[in-house]
């Protein structure tokens, strides 16, 4: 890769993270950045570099924030120079291909007029004085060595156990493993869901929360394509989606509707099998969507109330003797097991029959919680 490409990569970087900054989605702006057209020949390179960079600075940035804080003097870094802070200590630290030399210069090149000397000064610094030190620093602590909240860490431990909450961290900063399913991907926790499901021919099953749609496509083909799936979402063009994956799929049995969880839909039919896969806090994909650990932790407060009135919802469409499952890509107690068991104890009508919280691992799915519910 020449030195101007690695350049254009790294200023392709720059703009992805300070559009960041402003609320953008990590893999929505980076694969729009991936389909331009100056990828296409010869690109893979860059598409590689700018990838790696690109999540590894969102990765590791409770990490590179604290190095910055010790080689910088006193008082704040504007944003956008953090920005550049971030990326170049980020291949010095992590990136063991990128020479020093193009990781300080380069990034000394994109900073403002004004702020050439003081990012170069800040890196050398570093480069002089940094390595042992914070390496030592950072590897004794879980929080900064893994670029996790303490808040988060020390919640994980309590609710899951050491080993566990260990497993998690490491596998927070792996690449995710991808699982094809019949022409579309679906991580194997969501399949393995479906799969407990055990939707059969022939039957009338509803999806609350559908988009994109990799369950109900999973469900149907359960099904043999023989039956009805109403797929629901409260966003008209996120079940667009559904709508054109079913069509690739030749899925004919599922019917798309825009419905609001959390209200009785009168118009629907009583269903042998309801899927509740609730808007959670995705503490269970932080490998694939990193910047949701830095997420403040009040945030979620608000969730278990939103996914407790949905599984109530959810509920009175099941059929006597019916199942209908709860499920998030969270790993979170409050989201999780104390949703259902409140659920459990307010119903006399439903029982639980299987509960899993599944730990994301190297080689498997993400992080899953399923509770499979049967009304007497």
């Amino acid at each position: 890769m020449s030195m101007n490409t690695n350049m254009n990569a790294r200023k392709r970087v720059y703009e992805l993270l300070n559009k960041m900054e402003k609320g953008a989605y990590s893999p929505i702006i980076l694969d729009n950045e991936l389909k331009k057209q100056d990828y296409n020949n010869g690109g893979e390179k860059n598409k590689r570099f700018v990838t790696a960079l690109f999540y590894g600075v969102i990765e590791r940035r409770l990490t590179l924030d604290y190095v910055i804080e010790k080689f910088t003097p006193q008082g704040k870094t504007e944003k956008e120079v953090l920005q550049l802070l971030r990326m170049a200590l980020y291949q010095l630290m992590f990136m063991d291909s990128v020479p020093e030399s193009a990781a300080v210069n380069e990034s000394v090149e994109l900073a403002p007029k004004r702020a050439k000397g003081y990012v170069n000064a800040v890196l050398r610094n570093f480069l002089r004085n940094g390595r042992d030190l914070i390496n030592k620093e950072i590897n004794e602590n879980l929080s900064l060595k893994f670029s996790c909240p303490e808040w988060l860490v020390e919640k994980w431990r309590v609710e899951y156990g050491e080993e566990a909450m260990m497993q998690i961290l490491r596998t927070s900063l792996l690449k995710p493993p991808a699982f094809y399913q019949d022409g579309y991907k679906q991580d194997l926790s969501s399949q393995q869901a479906c799969q407990l499901l055990e939707p059969q021919s022939g039957e009338t099953v509803i999806d609350l929360c559908a988009a994109p749609g990799g369950k109900s496509f999973t469900i149907a083909q359960l099904m043999k394509n023989t039956g009805r799936i109403i797929s629901c979402d409260i966003n008209r063009k996120k079940l667009k989606l559904v709508e054109k994956g079913a069509e690739r799929l030749g899925l004919n049995i599922i019917e798309t509707c825009v419905n609001n969880a959390k209200v009785f839909n009168l118009d629907f039919p009583k269903a042998d099998r309801v899927l509740c896969d609730v808007p959670c806090s995705g503490l269970g994909v932080i490998r694939r969507k990193p910047e949701i650990k830095y997420k403040p932790q009040g945030d979620f407060d608000g969730l278990p109330a939103v996914q407790l009135q949905i599984l109530r919802t959810a509920s009175d469409y099941v059929k006597d003797s019916g199942v209908m499952m709860y499920s998030t890509c969270t790993l979170s107690r409050a989201e999780n097991d104390d949703v259902v068991d409140k659920f459990i104890t307010e119903s006399n009508k439903f029982e639980l029959i299987d509960k899993k919280t599944i730990i994301p691992s190297e080689i498997g799915g993400d992080g899953f919680f399923t509770a499979l519910l049967k009304k007497r």
